[in-house]
């Protein structure tokens, strides 16, 4: 059932450069789509997911001016932000709460990426609800801590004050990326969840925890009148995680157990792969065909190409608009590194 005080703000404005070159400036990795032809793109699954529960007049993407046009065209019924520059997390939760405080202060902000993957959506939407339900009746700021399912060094954890117990849990601190040994460290402690980036608190919350952490925000918006290509240039460019979530003492989380994934890179398809139905010998196939002879463990996005490996493992082979991108499977956090290169021979690539 939806509710009325909910409001769904999604942050769209990445490039997506880890996805190259199927993610490009014009087209980043939150329009794309992945398993085939007639599946939604990420920021089209992202919207459905909260069908049911937040209103389609209480949606608001925040994305850059240079993607607004797309973004629009992607979901023309909801309001769009287009920021005048991209300065992080910390100024598009800043002017989304301004924006949801004059329509209702005490509305439920649910602040979401665009590019994520839930495979369990019921399991996902329960716990939207609960937590949903906290910030509307507490003063806290309450983020999703993913259930770990493996050690994983790729991402940020969040550290609870207990393992089990109830829903909802005090977090004690954010935890930077660890090494291995950290990792499966935290995985067994059973007190650590994953930071999936994902928060839910009332507009008169958070700004309130911006006025504690970030006065220098309320200084710039008051002194440009709420005029936002004035006072963007002078909010500070930072995460909403640095700026106020690691220095607040009222962060709760509540545990999601839905088959997460943040879709981060080329490599991330792999763990999607049965989802997807992308599974195929010789490794991952999102677009394209793929014969592979004495090759294993190769991911391939090459739509209408037939793609002939020989010999080959642990390869990202994609074709898209003009360039072809062939990197080991252990580089794909480099392939932003091709990108700035492209920009300097081929922009119109890039």
């Amino acid at each position: 059932m939806e509710k009325r005080g909910f409001f769904l703000v999604i942050m769209a404005g990445g490039s997506g450069t880890r996805f190259w070159p199927k993610s490009t400036s014009r087209r980043p990795k939150q329009l794309l789509a992945f398993g085939g032809e007639g599946a939604p793109s990420l920021l089209t699954q992202t919207l459905t997911r909260f069908d049911g529960i937040v209103p389609q007049n209480q949606r608001i993407i925040v994305t850059t001016q240079s993607l607004q046009r797309a973004i629009a065209d992607e979901a023309p019924r909801v309001q769009v932000l287009a920021e005048p520059q991209g300065r992080n997390t910390a100024p598009c939760v800043y002017w989304a709460a301004r924006a949801v405080a004059e329509k209702n202060p005490k509305g439920v902000m649910l602040v979401m990426p665009a590019d994520h993957y839930m495979a369990d959506l019921p399991a996902f939407r329960a716990t939207i609800e609960q937590a949903g339900k906290w910030a509307e009746e507490h003063s806290d700021l309450v983020t999703l801590g993913v259930k770990p399912s493996r050690p994983e060094t790729g991402y940020g954890y969040l550290r609870t004050a207990e393992a089990g117990g109830g829903a909802c849990r005090p977090v004690e601190a954010f935890v930077e990326k660890p090494g291995l040994e950290k990792a499966q460290e935290f995985l067994r402690a059973g007190n650590y969840l994953w930071n999936g980036g994902m928060f839910l608190w009332r507009a008169d919350v958070i700004l309130a925890a911006f006025d504690q952490h970030m006065p220098e925000m309320r200084k710039a918006w008051e002194a440009s009148s709420g005029r936002v290509e004035t006072a963007y240039p002078q909010m500070t460019a930072t995460s909403i995680d640095y700026g106020v979530m690691e220095r607040a003492k009222n962060v709760v989380t509540f545990p999601l157990e839905c088959g997460w994934d943040d879709v981060g890179s080329w490599t991330s398809l792999e763990g999607l792969a049965d989802a997807l139905n992308a599974k195929r010998a010789g490794g991952v196939v999102t677009g394209g065909e793929l014969l592979a002879v004495q090759s294993t463990g190769n991911i391939v996005d090459a739509p209408g190409k037939l793609v002939a490996l020989l010999g080959v493992s642990d390869l990202i082979v994609v074709e898209h608009g003009g360039a072809i991108l062939v990197a080991k499977k252990d580089r794909a956090q480099d392939i932003k590194l091709v990108v700035e290169e492209v920009k300097k021979i081929r922009p119109e690539l890039a």
